[in-house]
């Protein structure tokens, strides 16, 4: 330091002026090239009081190593967010203004036994451009005896590319300093900081406390923010800073936290208990918050998005708990609902986390997720779920699907495409029904699904109706793989199509009208969805039996919305004639009258015969005729008056076994003799009563005369010239009557006709058993009555 001093002392006053100048002034807040001061100093009382008043003036100043240091700080702690461009920028303009900067400073300094004061009247500090970069004005620095320092007096900051900061600087009544500051926007690249009020309270001991008001843009961790408002409560001391250690009310224009962007809401934010919201030091940046519930409309991507939630919190670095989260994405009439109870994310360099019972239902498809769970990530704008697991289940008010759940699954989300993939399985048995690949365009509302069906099989722990209750009723007992393929598109309009080709090749089940085997064949459906065929599907039937096997049929139908089975036929060769299933119309999934018409074309007598195994019986003739059965809605079937006719010219029935019976009269013996061989012009045989009740089949012979070959002698011979008529009416089970035929002709199966009180117990005399009422007025067809001739036997034999 150079320079000279004049001083003069008199008793008890001492009196100077000087002239002082230092070069490579270095203190660890500046760095000075030149400083000089020039001025006069008084003291009295041996210097106990003193007084300076001088001009300061510097050149070439830059900052000193702890100013540097602290910026740097500031910059590395707020590394990605708004805060480090700031910093960085504020670094860069105070280097280059430090160039040719300047100092010019009055200052006035009082030193007495009660302490000192530091008046500075004016000050500033002036950049190498000329811009001045700090003012003061009526700055006080004061320390009472024993207390803390005081300031008081005015600031503002200026310059190219520097803050613009105003403030009064004035003593508490609590004896400490209060600054009221305000900062004009501040902007660097897209970060920029206002500062619309905030007072700044220095307490004992340099503690300084602050509440304002700040307006942020720019990046936020894991995000950024435009207009972000924020209320500014805090403490900073020993180099640590604590914000907000109370609930606060957060206002913005636009915050965006990743893809995910809201518009002009508000939310209230309140700290863990005992700790501040954020907090920043020398072990860097962490934020911790919570809210009772959001309410937030903006955008995913390109998406219209609405968020509702329960509470959240929100730590960084750590982790971010949500629940009851509903959120709801696309344009309102189309969006799709996503319904989260648990959600839980670990904020770092990405975000991952889990979810659990998740509702997720896509408008445009009628299909929701629910109970889905997995483990998520987001990062580089994607975002990534695995393990995911969910039950699918139909949306309508009266599903057509069984739900069908899935583990494993997977779903990605980027530039606003969502592509997922899942095994869909039945829940009871875990077989995989279909495996499904989606893509959905968030932007359009458009997608699709590809459903793979590599092969169900159907046995006893998977049947159709656990796929769909609309199978119960119409098929049962299933045993058989199908295998196929679908598809389901849905437009931008909303507009949803879905197509399918489904395949057999050996498929067997138990239908109403009996059991069925073998069927084989493909079914196109049109509209998958609703379960909808092409007309005219048709499938090969190996064999039906609806009481009598019949082999190698077709069947032909249409489904329509899932609602109506329309069968429009089936055929199968029978009995060396043809069986024909009627066109009938089956409404699904309700309880209702079902009517199947069987139609018999050309039943061949013999061939009857040969099926059923009636080795001692041989017969000749055609026949054709209906045999309506009907299922009520109990599910209870009955022979509704099934009737068939021989053709012209008639036909033989011959017995060709033994008697058993030897012991009979005259009258009997013919008749069974007659049985032996047995022409007739034609036979009418009508069923009728419950399938698993007693059936009802009354056989009538028109016609009759004996066979050539039957015994006959010269009363048989003037009997058979008269005009003949058998009826014989059978009651009995169905199922045994038809599996029990053997029985007429094999004589351990038939029980003696004196047992039945048919005959009389010597054999001689047939006997009439007690009727009702109702079968005392037989229905009697015109045809019964031969003209103009009497009835040979009224009776009928039972």
């Amino acid at each position: 330091m150079l320079g000279t001093v004049r001083a003069q002392i008199r008793d008890r006053l001492t009196t100077a002026r000087f002239t002082l100048a230092a070069r490579g002034v270095d203190t660890p807040q500046a760095l000075a090239a030149v400083l000089t001061a020039e001025g006069q100093m008084r003291a009295t009382d041996g210097f106990d009081h003193v007084q300076l008043d001088s001009n300061l003036e510097g050149n070439g100043l830059r900052l000193g190593r702890s100013t540097i240091a602290a910026i740097r700080s500031l910059a590395q702690t707020g590394e990605g967010t708004l805060v480090a461009p700031l910093t960085g920028k504020l670094a860069a303009a105070l280097q280059r203004e430090a160039r040719g900067s300047a100092l010019d400073a009055d200052i006035r300094l009082r030193i007495d036994p009660q302490g000192y004061s530091l008046l500075a009247p004016r000050a500033e500090l002036r950049g190498g451009s000329g811009a001045q970069l700090v003012s003061l004005s009526r700055v006080e620095i004061a320390a009472p005896d024993g207390e803390a320092p005081y300031v008081a007096g005015n600031i503002a900051t200026g310059g190219a590319n520097m803050p613009r900061i105003s403030g009064r600087m004035e003593r508490s009544e609590s004896g400490g300093s209060i600054f009221r500051l305000a900062m004009e926007r501040y902007a660097a690249g897209d970060s920029a900081l206002a500062v619309p009020q905030i007072v700044i309270a220095q307490g004992p001991g340099g503690a300084l406390g602050f509440s304002g008001r700040v307006l942020a843009s720019g990046p936020l961790p894991g995000g950024s923010a435009t207009n972000l408002l924020l209320p500014l409560e805090g403490r900073y001391a020993g180099g640590q800073l604590a914000l907000w250690r109370s609930c606060m009310d957060v206002a913005f224009d636009r915050l965006q936290l990743a893809d995910l962007t809201f518009e002009k809401r508000g939310v209230t934010l309140c700290p863990a208990r005992g700790r501040p919201i954020l907090s920043s030091g020398p072990g860097g940046l962490r934020i911790a918050a919570g809210t009772s519930g959001l309410d937030l409309e903006g955008s995913l991507g390109e998406t219209p998005i609405r968020i509702a939630t329960g509470p959240i919190g929100f730590g960084y670095p750590g982790v971010m708990t949500a629940r009851e989260i509903d959120v709801s994405l696309g344009p309102v009439e189309t969006a799709s609902r996503f319904r989260i109870s648990d959600l839980d994310a670990r904020i770092g360099q990405d975000i991952a986390g889990t979810f659990s019972d998740a509702d997720i239902a896509i408008a445009a498809v009628p299909l929701d997720l629910m109970q889905a769970s997995g483990q998520w990530r987001f990062a580089d704008g994607r975002l990534a779920i695995e393990e995911g697991a969910f039950t699918l289940v139909d949306r309508d008010e009266s599903p057509r699907f069984e739900p069908l759940m899935a583990r494993n699954a997977t779903l990605t989300l980027a530039e606003n495409v969502i592509d997922a993939q899942a095994l869909l399985r039945n829940p009871a048995s875990e077989r995989v029904v279909t495996a499904v690949d989606l893509r959905h365009d968030l932007g359009t509302g458009a997608g699709w699904a590809d459903l793979d069906v590599p092969g169900v099989r159907f046995d006893e722990d998977l049947q159709p109706e656990q796929i769909s209750q609309l199978a119960k009723g119409v098929i049962a007992n299933t045993r058989g793989v199908v295998t196929g393929a679908g598809r389901i598109d849905w437009a931008a309009n909303g507009t949803v199509t879905s197509t399918g080709r489904f395949s057999s090749d050996d498929l067997d089940f138990a239908a109403a009208f009996g059991p069925v085997k073998g069927a084989a064949g493909t079914v196109e459906f049109t509209d998958l969805l609703n379960l909808t065929t092409a007309p005219d599907q048709t499938i090969r039937v190996a064999s039906v039996n609806p009481g009598i096997e019949v082999f190698d049929g077709e069947v032909g139908f249409e489904l329509r919305n899932g609602e109506v089975l329309a069968v429009s036929g089936g055929s199968w060769p029978f009995m060396g004639g043809e069986l024909l299933l009627r066109d009938v119309d089956l409404t699904l999934g309700i309880s209702e009258e079902r009517r199947y018409i069987f139609e018999i074309v050309g039943l061949e007598a013999g061939t009857f015969v040969t099926a059923m195994e009636l080795e001692n019986i041989s017969a000749t003739g055609l026949f054709d005729g209906t045999v309506p059965i009907v299922f009520d809605e109990r599910g209870d079937g009955r022979i509704d008056t099934g009737v068939l006719i021989s053709r012209p010219p008639g036909g033989t029935v011959s017995y060709v076994g033994d008697l058993t019976y030897e012991d009979l009269s005259p009258i009997a013996n013919f008749a069974f003799d007659a049985l032996k061989s047995l022409d007739y012009s034609q036979m009418r045989i009508v069923m009728e009563g419950p399938l698993t009740g007693e059936i009802v089949t009354r056989v009538r012979f028109d016609g009759v005369r004996q066979g050539d070959a039957a015994r006959s002698n010269f009363v048989t011979r003037r009997l058979a010239a008269l005009p003949l008529q058998f009826r014989i009416n059978v009651r009995a089970q169905f199922y045994q009557l038809l599996t029990n035929l053997k029985s007429l002709y094999d004589p351990a199966s038939v029980r003696d006709p004196r047992e039945l009180g048919l005959l009389s117990d010597d054999g001689t005399r047939l006997l009439r058993r007690s009727i009702t009422g109702e079968e005392a007025e037989p229905d009697i067809d015109p045809d019964d009555i031969v003209p103009d001739e009497e009835p040979i036997q009224e009776q009928e034999s039972e």
